[in-house]
């Protein structure tokens, strides 16, 4: 019965448990994102990056800062030092920058910090489109109906409209009509800013009421901007209308936002953190399915990511592995146990560890996650160990004669509770330092290494209490002393092994010189075999960013990235583009643009995505014109972090002179382009700007009485617009542009008729105050740290670290560095070489902890040692199997390794005890050979069958079945591998070992062998 409640109670925590793509976690790095419309990189660095930079990097707990500039925008990352805590970091940044902001630049937009939070990234990707609405009734469409009813699920945190035109009060001056008024341009902004006021005033008690008094002179209605007195000439006003054009318009376009080469706006939807991600997507696809019907004929939605699908997929596979191994390995245990009766016992343990297991996840907040239920997934053929070795002590009671079922369940479990406690301890153990990971590395282990934990812990309660029980009441002893094909095929290995065993026991040697030559294998296999930070996925998903030469205007961007997408979805394997035209991530960029690349299904396609990806990038292909990779190749949803994930190296360039560095980079992308093996070489800031540096003259400008800074804003107000307001109308803030009008203002020479000043009735034109002249400038700069650098980004095929080995020897050998200038990798190799020597460590502990424990078992050090002789054998065959697969050394792979020392040492710990409990105290007696074969041939059978349950419950994740299982078939060949080659050599290795660390027991053996 408490068996039942358990299982009952395990069932209630699993419907009550929440689906997560991953678990949650806070990655250590903020951002903070800044816009300037049409502002120069350098001048972004000088007025806004700088002084944000030089506080930020005051705030306690930040231990690196990147800075992106380009032009109109810059993007800074902050990477914070381990164990921080990043909402209280992030908290110091805002009020750091809030410091500043007076500072900065009214025009520039208020600084966006955020942290990358994958709780925060949409949950889904909607597309709203039609071939009759315009943009503007798109978007229009999208936030007034469409985002209200996506915003009323239950779970849903906000639904945002992305594209579209934007609502926009245009104030477009004459420059004639200024001339004649003798008005300026600051004027005009001044007008309309004083007239547009809504201000507190106080308040006022009166008649035991309280009233609040605020002055208000608020614009109703675009009529009024126009009728806004400027000042009065002769006591005749003169208004806004005489000297501009005002208008109610949209935001010029700056960015579009295709689906398959038609107009659209999409809708990003974010979900609560405390919200089930598979219960958000499902009831946001059945509420668009309810209002579709109430949408204008034209209009077309359909999703364009879906997280919740990729979890649903990748649960339902690793759920699928699961039900396929526990059905493989109830067979091994019908085949081999010896009768179903005793299988089913078995069995019983596999539900009931389970279940408790749900239980435990529930009561510590363990969501449902890829990690958590591959940890599930990889637990079922180990539950099943500690019951097989009580099950078989127990058989073996009754094949001795014992009668009585109690007595036989009792002496069977008494006879090997003690090993499987230290056995339990010890795999137990192995996973403690897996807590200890930090990075993405410590996010994979953290949920895989405790639902394994908890599992395991259960299966031994199960293992010690349920079986006695279910044996004693279910098992016959008569059907032991029936032999059936099984039984006899068993006792006919049990004497080949034990005929071997004795044959390798008179030559002791060949198992030393085997140990050596293993074990160098083992380093030398580690040395060259390929390795990676995490498995790449095949999802079907990439991205292509164009960038065209610097200074190219949208309209000749947007009609290449027209081209080349329709010439992509001509491609077969290509199922939807969705082209962004003048944006990258937050920046906008007038030359640039990112096509994101769905592809069909990989059944009903030959090509992988990498080489998709590298199809339509050589295709593409075009003198003067840019095209990188980007985001090639999933990692089964762990969001890996900016610069982390693919098959990237980062060469970043660090010195003084930005034209040394450039020149740096472009030898290094010479020297690449055209390897085989490199997809992609990223080096778009090596391409000059274009700019027109207009240089004040300080002497005529001290003549007018005019400040430099003035003369600069009459400028920027006719060029670039001055935001003078906000026009409030139904609760939204549509802003108020004071600019030239734009038929005015479309080439140079309407720049040079410009007027800056008046002074005495006389206007002074640009050419009076300054000089205009052509010059290059950087269309991007990057800093680190506040020192200025260039990064190179180098996508390739094959084996990063032995790349970059490769790119080492060429940035020593073929590029010239000078004096102050150097190099730093960054990049995936960097998060691999970073986390492999973490996991490295973690293994060293595990080794550790593992001799500890099992030094406490059997109260002395050479025991344990015997047994860890186990681990280098399994460390060689996890690294053969993973060479035999092509498979690369990753974290899960190393994951797998430090689950295996926990297997392989159970093995060992059972073995050596039952030697130990056959042989103690017996080394005088002439039949201590016997004794001891006898004990290793009693072990044979538990031990191959918990390998064979493992390793067969393995199988499924190892073939790749469904989505996200690239990313942990390494994991379970690396198990597999060293599973199989270390139980077959334990069972040679451990009992010889036994035997010739012993100078009595070898002069006993030899006796022995002698008589």
């Amino acid at each position: 019965m408490m068996s039942l409640m358990v299982i009952g109670f395990g069932f209630f925590s699993l419907s009550n448990l929440k689906v997560t793509l991953y678990p949650s976690f806070n990655i250590p790095v903020m951002g903070v994102s800044v816009n300037y419309a049409n502002v120069a990189p350098e001048d972004m660095l000088r007025l806004v990056v700088e002084p944000i930079e030089s506080v930020i990097m005051g705030v306690e707990g930040v231990e690196s800062l990147d800075s992106n500039v380009r032009t109109g925008g810059a993007f800074l990352i902050l990477r914070l030092k381990p164990g921080t805590n990043i909402m209280v970091t992030e908290q110091k940044v805002r009020e750091a920058v809030d410091r500043i902001r007076p500072q900065l630049p009214a025009e520039a937009n208020e600084p966006f910090i955020f942290q990358f939070d994958p709780d925060r990234a949409p949950v889904m990707r909607v597309s709203v489109e039609s071939d009759v609405l315009g943009l503007d009734e798109l978007r229009q469409l999208s936030i007034e109906y469409i985002e209200p009813r996506f915003e009323r699920i239950p779970g849903v945190a906000s639904a945002e409209t992305q594209g579209g035109l934007t609502r926009n009060i245009y104030v477009d001056l004459l420059p004639e009509a200024l001339a004649r008024h003798n008005l300026m341009p600051s004027q005009v902004v001044n007008a309309i800013r004083n007239n547009n006021v809504q201000q507190p005033i106080g308040s006022l008690v009166a008649d035991r009421t309280s009233f609040s008094i605020r002055a208000e002179s608020m614009y109703t209605n675009v009529e009024q901007i126009a009728q806004t007195v400027i000042t009065a000439d002769n006591n005749n006003p003169i208004r806004v209308r005489d000297v501009a054009n005002v208008r109610d318009d949209f935001e010029e376009i700056t960015s579009l936002v295709e689906i398959n080469g038609r107009n659209s706006v999409t809708v990003d939807i974010q979900k609560q953190s405390d919200a089930n991600t598979l219960d958000v997507t499902h009831q946001i696809i059945q509420t668009m399915d309810e209002f579709k019907p109430n949408l204008p004929a034209s209009v077309v939605m359909q999703v364009l990511s879906n997280e919740g699908q990729f979890i649903e997929d990748s649960v339902s596979n690793l759920a699928q592995s699961a039900m396929i191994a526990l059905v493989v390995v109830v067979l091994i245990l019908l085949l081999f146990m010896g009768g179903w009766r005793i299988a089913f016992i078995v069995a019983m343990s596999i539900p009931v560890s389970l279940t408790a297991t749900f239980a435990a996840m529930y009561a510590l907040d363990i969501t449902l996650n890829i990690m958590s239920i591959t940890g599930l997934a990889l637990a079922i053929g180990l539950l099943v160990d500690n019951s097989i070795v009580v099950s078989e002590s127990i058989a073996n009671q009754f094949e001795k004669g014992t009668k009585s079922r109690f007595q036989a369940a009792l002496d069977g479990t008494n006879e090997v509770g003690g090993a499987l406690l230290g056995s339990t301890m010890t795999t137990i153990g192995v996973f403690i330092p897996m807590l200890t990971l930090t990075g993405f590395a410590g996010v994979v282990a953290r949920d895989l290494a405790l639902t394994i934990s908890i599992s395991i812990a259960f299966s031994f309660i199960a293992s010690i209490v349920l079986i006695p029980v279910l044996a004693s009441l279910m098992l016959k002893p008569e059907q032991f002393q029936n032999k059936n094909y099984t039984m006899s095929w068993i006792k006919s290995l049990e004497n080949n092994y034990i005929n071997i065993l004795e044959w390798i026991l008179a030559r002791k040697y060949i198992v030393a010189i085997g140990v050596m030559g293993i074990i160098f294998g083992a380093y030398h296999m580690f040395g060259t075999i390929p390795k990676e930070f995490f498995p790449e996925t095949d999802e079907g998903q990439f991205d292509l960013r164009v960038e065209l030469p610097a200074g190219t205007n949208l309209a000749t961007t947007a009609t290449l990235l027209r081209e080349h997408t329709q010439l992509i979805l001509e491609d077969p394997d290509v199922r939807t583009v969705i082209t962004n035209i003048g944006r990258r991530g937050r920046s906008t960029l007038t030359n640039g643009g990112t096509m994101s690349i769905t592809l069909v299904d990989n059944r009903y396609r030959e090509s992988v995505t990498a080489d998709v990806a590298a199809r339509l990038q050589e295709r593409l292909r075009e003198p003067d014109v840019n095209i990188e990779i980007a985001n090639l190749g999933g990692s089964g949803g762990i969001p890996m972090g900016r610069g982390w994930a693919g098959r990237g190296i980062r060469v970043s360039l660090v010195g003084g002179d930005m034209e040394v560095l450039q020149r740096l980079s472009l030898q290094i992308e010479e020297a690449l382009i055209n390897d085989p093996e490199v997809l992609s070489v990223s080096n778009p800031r090596s391409r000059p700007a274009p700019e027109l540096a207009f240089e004040l003259d300080r002497n005529r400008i001290s003549r007018t009485g005019i400040s430099s800074t003035n003369i600069a804003s009459e400028l920027g107000t006719q060029a670039r617009g001055t935001r003078a307001g906000f026009f409030r109308e139904e609760g939204r803030e549509i802003p108020i542009q004071v600019r030239n009008v734009r038929d005015q203002f479309q080439n140079r020479d309407d720049l040079f008729a410009l007027e800056l000043a008046q002074v005495d009735g006389q206007r002074i034109p640009v050419f009076g105050l300054g000089d205009f002249s052509m010059v290059e400038t950087r269309s991007n700069i990057t800093r680190r740290d506040r020192e200025t650098l260039l990064d190179v980004s180098v996508m390739i095929r094959g084996d990063i670290e032995a790349y970059q080995t490769r790119l080492e020897e060429l940035l020593e050998s073929e590029i010239f560095f000078p004096d102050g200038y150097r190099y730093e990798f960054g990049g995936s190799v960097f998060a691999q070489q970073e986390s492999g020597s973490e996991v490295l460590v973690a293994i060293l502990l595990a080794l550790l902890l593992t001799y500890m424990v099992m030094a406490s078992l059997f109260e002395n050090l050479r025991d344990p040692f015997i047994v860890m002789l186990s681990v280098p054998l399994a460390f060689f065959g996890s690294l053969l199997f993973l060479w035999m697969t092509s498979t690369a050394l990753s974290i899960p792979a190393y994951i797998g390794i430090v689950i295996l020392i926990g297997i392989v040492v159970n093995n060992g710990i059972v073995l050596v005890d039952f030697i130990h409990q056959n042989t103690r105290d017996k080394e005088d007696r002439q039949d201590y050979l016997e004794l001891f074969l006898h004990a290793c041939k009693r072990r044979m059978r538990p031990i191959l069958l918990t390998a064979m349950t493992t390793i067969c419950s393995m199988i499924p994740l190892a073939l790749e079945l469904g989505a996200g299982s690239e990313t942990w078939s390494p994991l379970a060949r690396s198990v597999i591998g060293g599973l199989a080659f270390a139980t077959i050599l334990t069972l040679f290795v451990v009992p010889t070992v036994a035997i010739g660390i012993s100078k009595k027991r070898r002069k006993v053996i030899k006796k022995a062998f002698s008589a």
